[in-house]
């Protein structure tokens, strides 16, 4: 029985694509606190911090941006590119104000700007610190002296102190006198980079980090060391504690000390008072993933906003997470650089969450409403696969390339997710696991092991109870199996593998059923109709197959990817089928008709990841390309304006029929233009020629009036009449007007101009062809008649 035309799905349009908006470098923050500006690759891109969303982004083609800094004004940017150019930009609009060159030998590195937004410095590799007044656009200071590349520019925050600080590779950070260029002190003390520098504007003191795992406590009046502090810890980063204020939850009681927050390999946040060396709090719930490389920076960098009071926390995997300062409380988490996205799973009560494996140990969860980013910590290697079920979307079944399963628990008050199982049998990665569908009684994994397990999963299943039981184990094929899944009402499991086939077991005890062989490489993915008993497998060949779980036949195959189908859904309640595959394509098909109704292009990689709601109006797509796309269902949408479109286009065609039963033809004309009619063109064309020259000089006018779409469409009917005699002076009317009333620029500004060209010459020379013949017929018969004549004359005068 086929299904309501109503019920089948026709579109699915990109609702919202996230895309990755950091990949290492620099991050800042507008004064608002509402705007995240952060390099990613050849540009800066401008994040609503609200939704996570990329709103604006900063780009000159082929010139990748190395560092950028945003002036006290709140819209001044300055950024410098590989190019040796810098550039002035309003990153509110996103326009380029201004472009020159650095006149540094080298790339710059390192940008400051003045209080004022006036003055900006930028140090290069080349050891040399230029200070720019980007109001009168010259340099009004060429410093030397520094060694190498520069870590560290920064002018004094005093506006009435002309002092700029700039520290390089030789470990000193040097001070000059902006009002004699001089330079009139040296910090010494480092034996590693310098990575911060934070000046009190009261006390003439300062304090500075370095990866030489200390903090030195300066006096800038005297420029020696007032303190050495060790951290032990690569610093990468330190912002100060206003002077004089107390802060009771990170032990800041001394109102008499300057105190700072310091950041670096160990991926905690730790306050320190500098006057007596002493650390007063050490954060221990820091959500830092470790580096696998020891010693690397964990934390690369800390910003402060004051107006929210926030304190953004960017690590080295290309996260940014949000703290209140005042507690450390999380405040939010982006994730700003996803990498290959391998599965997607929709999660929490009411599908609120999305959560995504990547090439992370971690899995993040999103806020689908704010895209705020929660990691689950505990796998120990890459998260491959993960599984929620309908019975109940709190539970999510994750697993990994440490031979294990996790199942993870949300609870929304408070919002917290927790890993409430484990199992470790497996002997090899697991890459694929599936949750029963109608209560939560087991799970069934995949191993690179041959294996297919069934576990055992209570529906009161808590942390006291976290190791999962293995109920069934079979070794289900020759090579890794790819997919698992579970059946609607939890009686059969199918699996495939690299082997080329598909087998499907029976839930209670695993024993085999069927085996399904057909397709001529290995399957990456297994799923059943919720509607019919067959079941669908995508494969490397590119095919999908359907096949009949009565007697395990093939029923149809689907034929259409060019590339391996990587992720199969049934929607439409069993009566279409989506499709993933490594083109980055995704198809939608009618099982029915076996057509693909709609073809959807906006990945650029291979489609690892796909998931569909339970109410099939969202479906989610993740790629190899980092972007994670969220696809809505436009079908109703899409009837309407179809619907719309008719009607309108019904009303215009009994307008067209009035205008023309009433002689309107000038009006008529162009409403048949308009509605792409060019047989009813050409009969109103001729009817204008037949009522005289004044029907067609007011033919003239209202031709020069048309739009340049007319215009083209009237064109490209030209081009077609032109091919038929019987038509081509309507045609060569219509060329005609086009060239004495438009210029040669104009008349190429149509689309169709150049096309056209190549027909409308052939055709002429056939048409001046046939009119010469013409006129050499014609001008043979007054000869013939003058001839005609002669002769009955003759005739007569015989006759006579």
């Amino acid at each position: 029985m086929a299904p309501p035309p109503e019920r089948l799905k026709a579109n699915y349009n990109v609702s919202v694509k996230l895309e990755p908006f950091f990949t290492g470098g620099k991050v800042q923050v507008s004064k608002d606190g509402e705007f995240l500006l952060c390099q990613c690759g050849d540009r800066i891109q401008v994040i609503d911090t609200k939704y996570g969303k990329t709103i604006r982004s900063l780009i000159q083609e082929e010139d990748e941006v190395i560092t950028f800094v945003i002036g006290s004004d709140d819209e001044t940017l300055i950024s410098s590119h590989k190019s040796s150019l810098l550039r002035h930009w309003n990153w509110k609009d996103g326009s380029v104000v201004r472009t020159w060159k650095s006149l540094h030998l080298t790339p710059v590195v390192e940008l400051a700007f003045d209080t004022t937004t006036t003055l900006v410095a930028s140090g290069g590799t080349d050891g040399s610190l230029k200070v720019w007044d980007i109001r009168r656009q010259y340099c009004t200071h060429n410093l030397k002296g520094g060694s190498g590349v520069y870590s560290i520019v920064k002018f004094h925050p005093d506006p009435k102190v002309s002092i700029i600080f700039g520290a390089s590779m030789d470990c000193k950070i040097r001070c000059w006198d902006l009002n004699t260029s001089k330079l009139i002190g040296m910090l010494e003390g480092h034996f590693s980079v310098v990575t911060g520098l934070t000046i009190s504007n009261t006390l003439k003191q300062a304090v500075s980090s370095g990866r030489d795992k200390v903090l030195i406590f300066w006096d800038l009046s005297t420029f020696s060391q007032l303190r050495i502090i060790p951290t032990y810890e690569c610093t990468e980063s330190l912002i100060p504690i206003e002077f004089g204020k107390l802060v009771p939850h990170l032990n800041v009681t001394d109102v008499k000390s300057p105190h700072v927050i310091t950041a670096g390999e160990k991926g905690c946040l730790r306050v320190w008072n500098v006057k007596s060396g002493i650390e007063v709090f050490t954060q221990t719930d820091s959500l830092v993933t470790q580096p696998i490389v020891e010693g690397a920076p964990t934390i690369t960098q800390l910003e402060y906003n004051e107006t929210n009071d926030h304190l953004y926390v960017i690590t080295f995997d290309h996260n940014i997470i949000v703290h209140q300062r005042k507690d450390l409380a999380l405040v939010k988490q982006y994730a700003g650089y996803n990498d290959d996205i391998l599965d997607i799973a929709w999660f929490g009560e009411g599908e609120t969450h999305l959560a995504v494996a990547t090439n992370s140990i971690h899995v993040k969860v999103y806020d689908i409403e704010t895209m705020n980013c929660t990691l689950l910590k505990g796998h120990t290697d890459l998260v491959l696969a993960l599984a929620t079920s309908k019975s109940d979307f709190s539970i999510l079944v994750t697993s990994s390339k440490d031979n294990s399963v996790r199942v993870w628990k949300m609870s929304q008050s408070p919002f917290e997710i927790t890993c409430i199982a484990q199992g470790n049998a497996h002997t090899g990665s697991v890459g694929s696991v599936a949750l029963s569908r109608t209560k939560l009684s087991f799970l069934v994994s995949g191993s690179q092991d041959t294996c297919l397990k069934m576990w055992k999963l209570s529906p009161t299943q808590n942390e006291d109870d976290d190791n999962l039981s293995v109920l069934h184990t079979v070794v289900a094929h020759d090579k890794d199996i790819n997919a698992v899944c579970i059946s609607p009402n939890d009686n059969l499991i199918a699996s495939g593998s690299q082997d080329k086939v598909a087998k499907i077991w029976n839930s209670s005890d695993l024993k085999l059923l069927g085996v399904l062989r057909g397709h001529r490489r290995g399957l990456w993915a297994v799923q059943f109709s919720p509607a019919d008993q067959i079941l669908a497998s995508g494969s490397t060949d590119g095919n999908i197959m359907l096949w009949s779980l009565i007697d395990y036949s093939c029923l149809k195959t689907l034929e259409g990817h060019e590339s391996s189908v990587l992720r199969i859904h049934f929607v439409s309640k069993g009566y279409q089928l989506v499709s993933a595959a490594s083109d980055g394509l995704i198809k939608l098909w009618t099982i029915k008709t076996s057509e693909c109704v709609a073809t959807m292009d906006a990945h650029q990689s291979k489609v690892w990841a796909l998931a569909v709601k339970s109410d099939d109006s969202l479906l989610v797509s993740g790629a190899g390309d980092s972007t994670l796309i969220l696809w809505k269902d436009v079908t109703k949408e899409e009837r309407e304006a179809a619907v719309q479109e008719k009607e309108k286009r019904i009303l215009e065609e009994q307008q067209l029929a009035n205008l023309m039963q009433k002689g309107l033809l000038l009006e008529a004309l162009g409403l048949a233009i308009h509605l792409d009619q060019p047989f009813r063109t050409l009969n109103i064309l001729k009817d204008l020629m037949d009522q005289g020259e004044v029907a067609l000089a007011d033919l003239e006018k209202m031709v020069v009036k048309l739009s340049t779409n007319q215009k083209d469409s009237l064109l490209r009917y030209s081009t077609t009449w032109n091919t038929n005699s019987r038509h081509c002076h309507q045609a060569q009317m219509v060329i005609n007007i086009l060239l004495a009333n438009h210029t040669a620029d104009e008349l190429f500004s149509l689309p169709s101009m150049r096309g056209a060209i190549a027909g409308l010459l052939m055709y002429n020379e056939r048409h001046m062809q046939r009119i010469n013949r013409l006129r050499q017929n014609t001008a043979i018969l007054p000869y013939t008649a003058a001839k005609i004549q002669a002769t009955r004359g003759e005739e007569v005068m015989e006759t006579n």
